[in-house]
Order: structure tokens, then sequence, then C-alpha cells
């Protein structure tokens, strides 16, 4: 059995950020990226003890390279996908079971929600699918079910677990925090999480993560507000030259409306 864990770092546990600031550029970053650490390698043990044969694990922060390879179990390995033209192309070379999600975060604007945003924070204010608005926890959900690969668990402030209800409402979950505004949260002890981790990556092996409840149908319609409308320009441009989707403009110069054929595409519309 192959599993993927994909893993950003807002949601892990005991990070709010800055105002202001993404992630990145803010105090709590070299934090973010030591608690990924600790949150891998407690789900990573454990699937391994549920008979795994490969766990991968796929450091999707910013482009990655926030991870130090050497703390995390050497037992997993780390994903490149740096050449890859689409997100998840590299599942290809795989045969990833189930997918792990931890220190995703909800969609931009969602209330209460830690460190929200939609794939970047800078450069978008909206992603409607089908008329809802959702963020990456979403959308990385359809790629990966697009390749036959289901969710098993997620890790995340308690707006993105509810986002990933909204597909899957039996999913095993841990809230790593509660939100109570962009950069305010109830932080959980960390020991706490992490035994959670654990038993919820258990029982999630032995159940599975039942049946998906939201079917966003493809081919759809997407809708993508931009913070800036040369940004929608500079995408209107590139989606015609590149073939990747049926793209018009509106009456608002921010929003461009798109028929995507494959979820796959919808990471390059931003």
């Amino acid at each position: 059995m192959e599993f993927l864990i994909a893993v950003d770092l807002e949601g892990i546990h005991g990070i709010v950020g800055e105002p202001y600031k993404t992630l990145t550029e803010s105090f709590d970053y070299k934090d973010a990226c030591e608690g990924a650490i600790l949150e891998i390698n407690a789900v990573a043990d454990e699937l391994f003890k549920g008979g795994a044969t490969r766990v991968c694990v796929w450091d999707n922060h910013g482009g990655g390279g926030n991870l130090d390879p050497a703390k995390i179990d050497p037992r997993c390995e780390m994903i490149c996908d740096e050449e890859d033209k689409f997100r998840f192309d590299f599942v290809e070379r795989y045969s990833f079971r189930n997918i792990i999600f931890l220190g995703y975060h909800a969609a931009e604007g969602v209330p209460k929600a830690v460190l929200a945003h939609t794939y970047s924070s800078k450069n978008i204010q909206y992603l409607q699918l089908g008329g809802d608005e959702v963020g990456e926890i979403t959308v990385d959900t359809l790629i990966a079910d697009s390749h036959g690969i289901r969710p098993l668990l997620i890790a995340s402030d308690e707006a993105g677990v509810d986002e990933m209800r909204l597909c899957y409402p039996e999913i095993y979950s841990v809230v790593t925090k509660f939100g109570k505004s962009r950069n305010e949260a109830e932080l959980r002890p960390r020991e706490e999480v992490l035994a959670e981790l654990r038993k919820m990556t258990s029982l999630a092996l032995k159940h599975g993560s039942g049946e998906r409840k939201h079917d966003y149908h493809v081919p759809c319609r997407v809708h993508i507000r931009y913070t800036r409308a040369e940004r929608a320009s500079e995408i209107f441009e590139k989606v015609t030259r590149e073939h990747l989707a049926s793209v018009g403009t509106t009456a608002d110069t921010h929003v461009l409306q798109f028929n995507v054929f494959s979820a796959k595409v919808i990471p390059s519309l931003l």
C-alpha cells in the first residue's frame, strides 16, 4: 500500500502568523516547518505500522523546500515535482491508494479561519467552482480523486476541517486549533494533537474516509476574482496561449470565467 502525505503549513498546530504577512514572511514560519515534521512523522509511523509499503511526503507550501528531509522519518520518500506541468502530475509515477492532508487551511474569506487564503493570498480573492466558493482543500481533493486517490485524513484548523467535510462528511480529522480570526486562535497542546493524529490515522486505515458527498462535475464552470486587474489580464493571455481552458471576461476586470475540462488545470489559472 502506497500513501501520499500532502503538506502545507498554515494549518499546522501552534501557528497563527502575523497580520499583513504571509506565513513564510512571519515569525511563525520556522515553528511551522518544525511542527509539520512532527505531524508528518506521527502519521507516517502509524501508516507503516498499519502495513504501508511506501509513504511519500509532498511539501507543497510556496512551491516546496520548507522541510528538512534529514528530520523526516527515514522510511519516507520526498516528492520532487518541479518539472511537472500540472499539480499532482507526479502521482502517475506511483501507485498511491490514499492521501493525507496536513497543514492545509480554509479558503480565502472564511470567517475565523486561521491564515485563510486560496493558493495565493496576494493574487486571489475567491475561486468559485460550480457557483460555490472553495479553497485548495477542495481543489486538491478533486485533483487527487481524478487520479483515483481518496483522502484518508485531514489535520487543519476547525474551518479547514469543515471545508473538507463538505466533500467527505465521514473523513477522519484532527482539529489542530480553533480559529478566532485570521491571526488568532485557541491553540491545542502539541502532544495532544500528535497523539490524536496517531489515533485517527490508525482508525482511518481500518475504516476509510466514507463516501464523497459533494460531486463537483467536470467539465465545470470556474470563476476567479484576482486581486489586481493586471493579473487577470496576464492569466487570460496565458490560458489562451497555452489552450488550458475556455476563458472569458466579465463586466468586472478582476474576474475571469473558465470552462475547465480537468480539475488538475485549476491551479494553473491562479
